[in-house]
């Protein structure tokens, strides 16, 4: 949900080898509603129980019941905790429904939030994605809703939980966010040129804020590759920073001191062989002049 592309790219490479047949509609998101739905129904006739008991239960209408056993929607996670509960089921069922999806409403994400709302100074690897509290709400928007079929959720929820995150630069306490942006990212073409024109011309401007670092990783002339993906560093206050990687459904905090000081090193190595904040603006424009001129400019 933060990152829907390296969330994408995380799951299609366990998805097999170019020389299984053509693959089907991306229904990732169903099979694992289907998981849980019959999960539900499985514990619910061990125990010897009606839709109508279970409803009773846990203060839902059998009808409500039913429709999560045909996984027709799934429960949200405080009730699929209060079914876990009056199943017996000792975690089963809500830990499917936990990775369920990458919904904001899930601890992990909430956790997140306020981690970056309590910061004084947020560090990002951006390899593959646009740094999401710099982004136009259309592109945010537009990634989203691309990886609704895999990572299911609430699209209405995701999109409101990356709008808090663009606004905690403008909350009166804001963090001073420090970003390492791949140039291939620049590239990548979301929503066609108009977008990307937009964004790219978004992103010079909020680089201009007093409380953004952001820095161009370059393609040319850079002899350092590695495959860092998306890396999120923060401070808190009284503690050792912490680190977060869109690696699984919802994500991995790195808690261990060594491992977010690991980190912090590969970021300062890369930020060692970035563009200054000029020539990044710079080469961001030349981009967008290159590859997304304005309508207006090209030749019919």
């Amino acid at each position: 949900m933060l990152n829907p592309t390296q969330d994408l790219a995380n799951h299609i490479t366990q998805v097999g080898d170019t020389s299984m047949a053509a693959p089907g509609p991306l229904d990732a998101y169903q099979r694992r509603k289907e998981e849980l739905a019959a999960a539900i129904k499985q514990h619910r006739l061990a125990k010897g129980w009606t839709q109508v008991d279970l409803g009773k239960a846990v203060a839902l209408d059998h009808t409500t019941v039913a429709h999560f056993e045909k996984g027709r929607f799934p429960p949200r996670r405080d009730v699929a905790q209060r079914i876990d509960d009056a199943l017996e089921a000792r975690g089963a069922i809500f830990r499917l429904r936990d990775e369920l999806d990458d919904n904001p409403d899930s601890a992990t994400f909430q956790k997140y939030l306020r981690g970056q709302r309590q910061a004084k100074n947020i560090w990002q690897i951006c390899g593959i994605t646009m740094p999401t509290m710099l982004e136009t709400d259309e592109f945010a928007t537009k990634q989203l809703v691309a990886a609704m079929p895999l990572l299911g959720g609430d699209l209405n929820d995701k999109i409101a939980y990356r709008a808090e995150l663009r606004n905690i630069l403008h909350q009166p306490s804001a963090p001073t966010l420090h970003v390492v942006l791949n140039e291939a990212v620049l590239h990548r073409v979301i929503g066609g040129p108009a977008m990307m024109r937009a964004q790219l011309l978004h992103l010079v401007e909020r680089s201009r804020a007093t409380n953004v670092d952001l820095r161009v990783f370059p393609s040319e002339g850079n002899d350092f590759s590695v495959d860092a993906g998306f890396v999120a560093i923060w401070d808190r206050p009284g503690k050792h920073s912490i680190a977060w990687r869109p690696l699984g459904m919802q994500g991995t905090f790195h808690l261990r001191r060594a491992d977010v000081e690991e980190l912090m090193r590969l970021y300062d190595h890369m930020r060692g062989l970035t563009l200054g904040h000029e020539e990044s603006r710079t080469l961001i424009h030349k981009v967008v002049e290159e590859s997304y001129p304005c309508a207006s400019h090209v030749l019919t």
